[in-house]
């Protein structure tokens, strides 16, 4: 766990009381920190204490969270920087891999969970403001947030039973930006980069006395590195605060996105070594692309009931519109959600004891239509349709929850029920077998208890034991001839880590180490039986064993100087190892029992060293190495090892008490490493060599220039 920096009413002034990314505020104790529900005003200690640590649903400080998590800050995603999507960031988390294949095409795992899902994110659930940004497919689309407005990130690693629900690895929650906390004001900054890069930002914030809000505009647009590598996306962004009375508040969030990004798809071992920027053949033939709008809107309200009893409800709806052009055919999707989650949270305090009560739930209706259409001869050319396709999900997740502080002890102790039902109609085919009918996997109860035990005001000891699971889309629920198989089974998984947390030196060194084991069973496996088919099955167990581990240390710093004038050097660092292997897996007549677990690297080891000279200059370096892999679930096939190292370099200036510009020069990859930033797991051949590769980019620069107006 890390908090690593928040942006409220004058970011300056926080950037100089937070010890950058060392996750303490000067002149405040780490351990001290909390959030006051009662109170929903503006002043400097209501913004300092609201960098709020929300993990498992209850507020803690710092050192009592009972259980693994990351927390990611506006201090960081303002040094990040990030040119296209909120992927990069996530290197701060300890057991958390973003592979990065092309601008729209990734895969993010959290403890090796989602590691065999073929081109997305799947496993894991993510949220902003409330909203959830994974489908009932189970597919999340973390790369649809614009970075500019996101405030802080909660990265929960393991399975979260509670109101987030229980995702098989873990959770991703992302907070917006909370224009009722800063100061009114406008910037505008341009990033403008190789291979064609160019992104525009513009951020107008406007708050008052008791309401705010906040609009994000942004374009970006890039040639790509590779052939048939074009992108361009266009997002904007609204967050509205408001109160009514003295006892409610509402969050108001809107976000719509369009984007074009073609796609050149993953290519052999041979291409990627002498011709790396070349596209996959068939996807530079058809000019294959994938063009999207999205939507997302959710209205948050929290009521005082009295002073300790509060109510939380939001309204959310999505909206998804996609046409993908691809060598095999041409695929249409249209996904609409409406829902509501809710939570009715009371606490009781007596001496130094207390005790607080959280229920709710969440409830979402998707219709998710779908059809493909012939593409002639691959070429690009629509042709006749072939299948048609109706989806209507509705999903129910419940919790129950209690969280008890006695002297020394943080309990927590809760249980999640899901029920999802799908109703499937087959609107093209006629006459022949249809598929069309209800299916669902009954309830599942997903139980999780904690601890956390102050040794003393520096240390910390925690415990977890947590049950997640992942229900199977109805695509992998179909057999080889098309017919549904109801022995599918949800993948289930039990949690169990321990970890130990503290501070030293006055609170300008942070530490966090977790060991935790995850037993997966009915593993869901994809099986490729065509270009673009696809099946699934049980077919065994697996474990994922580790040890995650995260250093934050303020080196040195002028105490005397303030602001601009002040000097610092500081370091951050983490590593995780992964021992993650199939206990029981047979496929067909091979047995890949004590197989690694393909697509994972054995260890992940980031370092960064941020140094501050004082009037505004500011350079960071950052390391990152990635250990050998498994690219096939039968081991024949590894990966090697690769180290990138990344240099920032940035000035500062005051032009005046409102006016204020900011140069950064970026280089990343800068000794010019050859590798493959995602690898396709089980590739397949299909008559050619199979395409595991997706080249990452060679050194590349960045140029950042931005003028705020305060």
């Amino acid at each position: 766990m890390l908090i690593t920096g928040v942006l409220a009413s004058d970011e300056a002034l926080v950037y100089r009381d937070l010890t950058a990314d060392a996750g303490m505020i000067s002149g405040v104790e780490a351990g001290q920190l909390s959030y006051n529900d009662t109170t929903f005003t503006d002043t400097l200690v209501v913004q300092l204490a609201e960098v709020r640590v929300t993990a498992f649903n209850r507020p803690h400080n710092i050192m009592d969270v009972p259980g693994s998590f990351t927390h990611i800050g506006g201090v960081t995603l303002e040094r990040m920087s990030p040119a296209y999507n909120l992927l990069p960031v996530l290197i701060h988390a300890p057991g958390v891999f973003a592979h990065q294949g092309a601008t729209n095409t990734n895969r993010v795992t959290i403890r090796g969970i989602g590691a065999r899902v073929p081109y997305a994110t799947g496993k894991i659930r993510a949220f902003i403001n409330n909203i959830p940004l994974t489908n009932t497919s189970g597919v999340t689309f973390i790369q649809d947030i614009d970075p500019a407005s996101i405030e802080s990130m909660e990265v929960i690693k393991g399975p979260a039973t509670g109101v987030y629900g229980a995702g098989l690895g873990g959770t991703i929650v992302m907070s917006a930006r909370r224009p009722s906390v800063r100061s009114s004001g406008i910037q505008n900054q341009v990033q403008i980069g190789s291979f064609g890069l160019m992104r525009n930002t513009l951020v107008a914030d406007l708050p008052g006395e008791s309401k705010g809000t906040s609009l994000v505009y942004s374009h970006a647009q890039s040639d790509g590195y590779r052939q048939n590598n074009e992108y361009r996306r266009n997002a904007i962004t609204s967050i509205s605060q408001f109160g009514s009375g003295e006892h409610t508040r509402f969050t108001l969030l809107m976000a719509f996105s369009s984007l074009k990004s073609h796609i050149p798809s993953s290519i052999d071992s041979l291409t990627f070594m002498q011709q790396p920027r070349n596209a996959a053949s068939n996807w530079l033939k058809t000019r294959g692309y994938e063009d999207a709008r999205r939507f997302l809107g959710g209205l948050n309200m929290v009521h005082m009931l009295h002073q300790n009893l509060f109510a939380e409800v939001s309204l959310f709806s999505l909206w998804h519109d996609e046409k993908e052009m691809r060598p095999f055919d041409v695929f249409y999707e249209e996904r609409a959600t409406i829902g509501t989650r809710f939570n009715l949270r009371r606490h009781w305090t007596a001496a130094e004891k207390k005790l607080e009560v959280s229920a709710g739930g969440e409830v979402l209706f998707e219709n998710y239509l779908y059809s493909n259409h012939e593409n002639t001869g691959g070429a690009g050319i629509v042709g006749d349709q072939i299948s048609d396709n109706r989806e209507r999900v509705g999903n129910y997740n419940f919790y129950l929850q209690a969280d008890a502080s006695v002297n020394q002890w943080i309990l927590s102790a809760g249980v999640n029920l899901n029920h999802n039902r799908l109703n499937y109609h087959d609107l093209f085919r006629h006459g022949e077998a249809d598929l069309s009918g209800t299916y669902h996997y009954g309830l599942i109860i997903s139980p999780r208890i904690s601890a956390a035990f102050r040794i003393n005001k520096e240390n910390t000891l925690f415990a977890t034991i947590s049950h997640g699971f992942s229900p199977p889309s109805l695509s992998e629920t179909l057999t080889p001839d098309g017919d549904i198989n109801p022995d599918i089974k949800p993948e289930k998984s039990w949690n169990i880590e321990q970890g130990f947390r503290g501070q030293r030196f006055g609170n300008r060194l942070f530490f966090d180490v977790s060991f935790y084991q995850m037993r997966l069973q009915n593993l869901l496996v994809a099986e490729r039986v065509g270009a673009d088919a696809w099946v699934g099955k049980n077919a065994g167990a697996s474990v994922h064993t580790g040890v995650e581990a995260e250093l934050h240390w303020v080196l040195w710093r002028n105490q005397t100087g303030f602001g601009s004038t002040g000097k610092e050097l500081s370091l951050i660092a983490n590593a995780a190892y992964n021992h993650f292997y199939f206990s029981d897996f047979t496929e067909l007549d091979d047995d890949y029992s004590g197989n690694r677990i393909p697509g994972v690297p054995r260890q992940v080891i980031f370092a960064g060293l941020h140094k501050h000279w004082g009037r505004g200059v500011d350079a960071s370096v950052k390391w990152r190495h990635v250990g050998r892999m498994a690219m096939n679930d039968a081991n024949t096939r590894f990966y090697g090892s690769y180290a990138l190292f990344d240099l920032k370099i940035e000035y500062q200036i005051a032009l005046s008490a409102r006016w204020e510009t900011n140069l950064s020069i970026i280089a990343e990859n800068i000794f010019d490493r050859h590798y493959a930033s995602m690898i396709l797991v089980n590739a397949p051949s299909f008559g050619s060599q199979p395409r595991y590769y997706y080249p990452g980019l060679p050194r590349h620069y960045r140029v950042a220039f931005r003028l705020s107006f305060r």
